[in-house]
């Protein structure tokens, strides 16, 4: 089939070139070339579309019949392409996103929903789950990841991090004694999130950096989740601060050792290796990356 359609397109250039030579110019083929597909053409069709003389090429019925064809081929092909080129300037078309929950009231959705506004001819399909599903498999042309990414041929930007702050609940502190150092926190009931291990790591402006290894009862598969339970007094946990900051203000939750600061989550803009540098998919990463990083 691929053969047979570049045989048409040549038969239509010279019809219009109005022979051979003048087609082999404008296609920047040789002569030889160009009478090879116009009998492959023949030969395919079982039917002669050309009659040749010295100075002059007629088209036989079928020959008039296949090069109307061929041109109504050929605009819908120009016209395909110079809408898609069109694209480029005027986004159009879909792009599906896939972002963690964590971050469905943070500023990425924000920044993401300028981008909606700023191209309102751009399907836009969000796709918020804490399953990293594969891209190319799921048609998603970009995805929002946290944490450090593996190895892959797929191609990232880092954003920015995710802020963490070390909560518990007042209800929490009733039955355990507020901690005083960083070892306190290993003996004390934390909420675990199922992405991660039961291990955090703090810093200290002065005294470094400090691994916390807890126990746990209860683990959540979403950080809003963990989140909740924290708030209900079920143990510790180490929430974005986007999700907490009202809560904190209302006493609902109380940051724990305020001089240590959980080492923050990297966030990651990837998509497939193959998207071209003026796509949708590019300019949204742009965008995000602008407004972010």
């Amino acid at each position: 089939m691929i053969d047979e359609l570049k045989s048409i397109a040549i038969f239509s250039t010279v019809v219009e070139q109005g022979s051979f030579r003048g087609a082999a110019r404008a296609l920047n083929l040789s002569p030889s070339v160009i009478s090879y597909h116009i009998t492959l053409l023949e030969t395919k069709l079982d039917t002669a579309l050309l009659y040749r003389s010295t100075r002059k090429l007629s088209l036989t019925e079928q020959g008039q019949q296949l090069f109307k064809m061929s041109t109504n081929m050929l605009k819908t092909v120009e016209q395909g392409l110079s809408d898609i080129s069109a694209q480029q300037d005027t986004l159009s078309g879909k792009v599906t996103v896939s972002l963690p929950t964590v971050l469905i009231r943070s500023h990425y959705t924000r920044v993401l929903a300028e981008f909606c506004q700023q191209h309102p001819r751009l399907e836009v399909n969000f796709h918020f789950s804490d399953v990293y599903e594969n891209l190319i498999e799921k048609g998603i042309d970009i995805a929002i990841r946290l944490g450090d990414l593996p190895n892959s041929e797929l191609k990232s930007k880092k954003l920015g991090n995710i802020k963490r702050k070390l909560t518990c609940s007042p209800l929490f502190l009733k039955n355990n004694t507020l901690p005083k150092t960083p070892k306190d926190l290993e003996n004390m009931p934390w909420i675990r999130l199922a992405s991660l291990p039961n291990k955090r790591t703090i810093t200290h402006s002065e005294l470094g950096k400090q691994d916390i290894h807890f126990g746990y009862q209860v683990t959540a598969n979403s950080v809003e989740g963990m989140t909740q339970l924290c708030m209900e007094g079920l143990g510790i946990a180490t929430p974005a601060d986007f999700l907490v900051e009202q809560a904190l203000r209302e006493n609902k939750l109380i940051e724990l050792l305020p001089e240590w600061q959980v080492t923050p989550i990297p966030a990651y803009a990837i998509w497939p290796n193959n998207v071209t540098k003026k796509s949708a998919t590019m300019a949204m990463v742009a965008h995000l990356a602008k407004a972010i990083t």
